[in-house]
């Protein structure tokens, strides 16, 4: 499908829609207020919405329903480019669909791959499946990296992409409003994210547990996920009273969670780039975090941040003491981390990237739209996992 507008339309294949928990929702919800905010860019973007927040049963209906939504729009031309943004289990599934709808109706499409862990996905899934997202892959315009760490990946998995990537690591809005100083001058601790295994909690737990004597820090433990046992957790270790478990939090409530933050920690297992290190630096908020993927392309040891081993409570809870105890040091790597943020990862700079590549996409393909989308509906697996 050919453009014969100056006006690029692109719909954006995202799990949640507006204000979605997950961070792939809190991104897209940050390029689209840019757009709107920004008319000469001429562009409209609209959310195709493949999972939904109503549970399992009525994922399914979502996930068609998306699929009917693409196809009016090739057959009526009014999208010019498709954004998948692609994690791992259910998300791959439904956007090999997305993505074969889209090369049947001569939509060209950007995959924007998120999900961390995604490369032990995509070396474990069956053989059909690897197939599939193979070709996902090698029929996109491009693949947006969120960090040279995948490039790598890539060149060794998948080498016929080579001239498809682009590294464009995730970005964040500058802040609005200054850091407010702690009333009571104790150290404020701050988690984001789901509550769990995978993002370290238990590790985390167990440090604060160890740090409990202490009377000179407070914590704040936000996110979905295994709540109420991180509460109890929190109690059985004796540091309830100083620590904050509030649950899912929307976009500005962490805003204010983060102005009132002196560390943010993410002891995490797998991950690719997390948004809430970005949103940190943007507030000056020094991270301890772990060397996943391409998080060390953005946390510099000693410099912005500290770095611990995956799953190594003794290390985390020695750089939590250091931090809690250096006033200086986390001042210096604050200023760090915020200058690395209005360098390299503040958002505005980040969409102007984006829809540069969105418009290069857009005048690749002139390609007719296939009748037999029908076919495309019967591949069978689980589209309600995230």
């Amino acid at each position: 499908m050919k453009s014969t507008h100056n006006r690029l339309r692109v719909l954006i294949a995202t799990p949640d829609g507006l204000g979605g928990h997950g961070g792939i929702d809190r991104l897209n919800d940050m390029v689209a207020d840019v757009i709107a905010g920004t008319p000469e860019m001429d562009v409209t973007i609209e959310r195709l919405v493949t999972r939904g927040t109503r549970g399992i049963i009525f994922a399914p209906l979502v996930f068609v329903w998306a699929l009917v939504r693409l196809w009016l729009a090739a057959k009526r031309h009014k999208v010019d480019v498709v954004h998948i943004s692609l994690s791992l289990k259910g998300s791959a599934y439904r956007k090999i669909i997305v993505a074969r709808v889209a090369k049947h109706c001569g939509v060209p499409y950007v995959i924007h791959l998120h999900g961390g862990g995604f490369e032990y996905f995509w070396l474990t899934v069956g053989t059909r499946f690897r197939k599939a997202i193979d070709r996902m892959f090698v029929e996109s315009e491009n693949i947006v990296l969120l960090g040279r760490y995948w490039s790598g990946i890539f060149a060794g998995w998948l080498p016929q992409t080579a001239g498809k990537l682009i590294v464009l690591p995730n970005a964040t809005p500058s802040p609005t409003a200054e850091n407010q100083p702690s009333k009571d001058g104790r150290v404020r601790l701050t988690f984001l994210g789901e509550l769990g295994r995978r993002k370290g909690t238990p590790q985390l737990m167990a440090a604060l547990g160890r740090l409990a004597e202490r009377a000179d820090w407070t914590a704040t433990l936000g996110g979905n996920g295994d709540v109420e046992g991180t509460r109890i957790c929190a109690q059985r270790l004796g540091i309830a009273d100083r620590t904050e478990i509030p649950g899912w939090l929307d976009s500005e409530t962490t805003a204010q969670v983060l102005r009132r933050s002196d560390i943010l920690v993410l002891p995490t297992f797998i991950e690719n780039l997390p948004m809430t290190i970005l949103e940190a630096f943007a507030y000056g908020v020094p991270v301890i975090t772990t060397p996943v993927a391409a998080i060390t392309e953005v946390v510099d040891h000693g410099r912005n941040g500290l770095l611990v081993p995956v799953g190594d409570i003794d290390a985390l809870t020695g750089a939590l003491r250091r931090l809690i105890e250096d006033r200086e040091l986390r001042q210096c790597l604050g200023r760090a981390a915020r200058e690395d943020h209005m360098r390299a990862y503040e958002i505005r700079g980040y969409v102007d990237r984006l829809v540069e590549l969105w418009r290069k996409a857009a005048r690749s393909r002139d390609v007719p739209c296939s009748p037999k989308l029908q076919q495309l509906c019967l591949m069978k697996n689980d589209w309600s996992q995230p």
